[in-house]
């Protein structure tokens, strides 16, 4: 067979697209030819069908399988043992024959992981070892179907960990192609996957699957804002990946940061202000990581998990009286129809917009 009907059957047995397994071809046959250059072009050629032939096989062990959709929500990235690491170091110095004891950390003050198995019973082979620097985890969520399937597309959730799960750089409301464990039981209408190694978003301009409102309500179903606080009394507060998508007019933006990093932005159903000035809307905390191109007036669509705090006195302190539910956006769409644009005095700073001029010998 030639390099092109390798290419060919590859595909179809991974479940990825011919052009991504080009593009990975490309980067091996460039290198070949940077490391082999005493080689002709054709034995170059032959060596790079080998590699990536090594490589797939290896990917093919892999119970990770192919799927395509679109990322519409993305949450925060934590690091799940810092509060551990911290809480052991302080016990270490403040009473290290206790920390020793419990197998909170060894002799020498380095914080353990000290619990013999997994909260499904599982045997914790990291049991009595050093815990991690840092493991980071984040949830990812979206709308997706498995690759070369007739199946009809469903809403996911993914978790990620380690460096996937630090990247701020997702492919975010964009047709996409990745390789995910899929540990989805039976009975489930949503796909639970994990990551694998072989996880990585490559865009397919060729998949037709456009978000919009019409697609999220179809596939997973909108909150009405009015309905928000009875969504989050109703929801089971032990399910993470428990997340809503509402709709609403922005009526506040603020994108000076607060101590924690995140925006402030507030949305209200237009229905209800008719017909009540004091009609409650909602508060969206805004991390970073999300795009802020419109202004206040705009229609968005939120999606993002809801929480709710305690109310504070006139003195701040805090009572027993349950506040507002409020957002914690992971994704948001600007409904183009009714966007308005963002003032110029409310746009972030950036390099390019202080135009700058940062050639010395100018003058």
């Amino acid at each position: 067979m030639n390099k092109d009907e390798y290419i060919k059957k590859w595909s179809e047995k991974l479940s990825l697209t011919v052009e991504e397994i080009n593009t990975e071809f490309d980067k091996i046959f460039n290198e070949e030819k940077l490391v082999h250059k005493d080689l002709s072009e054709e034995m170059q050629q032959q060596r790079a069908i080998q590699r990536l032939a090594l490589m797939y096989k290896k990917q093919l062990r892999s119970p990770a399988v192919g799927f395509e959709g679109v990322i519409i929500g993305i949450g925060d990235s934590v690091d799940i043992v810092a509060k551990k690491r911290r809480e052991a170091i302080e016990l270490f110095k403040i009473d290290p024959q206790t920390a020793i004891s419990e197998g909170v950390t060894n002799e020498e003050g380095v914080p353990l992981d000290n619990r013999p198995e997994w909260s499904t019973g599982r045997a914790n082979n990291m049991f009595g070892k050093p815990l991690p620097e840092s493991n980071f985890l984040r949830t990812i969520f979206g709308i997706a179907k498995k690759t070369k399937s007739d199946d009809t597309p469903r809403f996911f959730s993914m978790s990620l960990s380690g460096q996937k799960a630090q990247d701020d750089n997702m492919p975010f409301m964009k047709p996409i192609n990745f390789m995910a464990i899929d540990k989805t039981q039976d009975g489930d209408n949503q796909y639970k996957l994990n990551a694998s190694q072989f996880t990585n978003f490559t865009l397919n301009v060729n998949l037709q699957l456009p978000i919009n409102k019409e697609v999220l309500q179809k596939y997973y179903g909108i909150t009405e804002l009015s309905n928000l606080g009875e969504y989050h009394k109703q929801k089971d507060v032990t399910d993470y990946n428990n997340i809503v998508i509402t709709e609403g007019d922005v009526s506040k933006l603020n994108l000076e940061p607060t101590a924690f990093g995140s925006r402030i932005m507030a949305i209200e159903d237009p229905n209800a202000s008719l017909e009540d000035l004091e009609s409650k809307g909602a508060t969206c905390w805004l991390p970073e990581r999300i795009n802020v191109d419109f202004g206040e007036g705009s229609k968005v669509l939120v999606i993002g998990k809801t929480s709710q705090g305690k109310k504070k006195d006139d003195q701040g302190n805090t009572t027993e009286e349950l506040g507002d539910v409020t957002i914690n956006v992971y994704g948001l769409l600007v409904d183009p129809k009714y966007k308005i644009e963002l003032p110029e005095e409310l746009k972030p700073i950036t390099e390019e917009s202080l135009d700058l001029d940062t050639d010395i010998n100018k003058e």
